[in-house]
């Protein structure tokens, strides 16, 4: 998809959404890959922590692309 970019992360912590259905069972320490919005993404590089709130559509786990002030971080 333009603007987006494929991540791969090592999943160190999942935490169900209030009143969403949890759709991620991955467990911890898997490699899950995840779409998000370039943009979003900024010069991070390998090693960064990412936390998201994400769902799993037709095409994979994606990134909200557009996370209210909060939801996503990048360290």
């Amino acid at each position: 998809m333009a603007d987006y970019d494929i991540v791969t992360l090592d999943l160190d912590r999942l935490e169900p959404i209030e009143g969403k259905a949890n759709l991620l069972s991955f467990p911890i320490g898997s490699r899950v890959e995840v779409t998000t919005r370039r943009e979003l993404l900024g010069d991070a590089r390998v090693g960064a922590h990412l936390s998201c709130r994400a769902k799993r559509t037709a095409n994979g786990v994606m990134c909200e692309p557009h996370p209210e002030p909060g939801n996503f971080r990048i360290e």
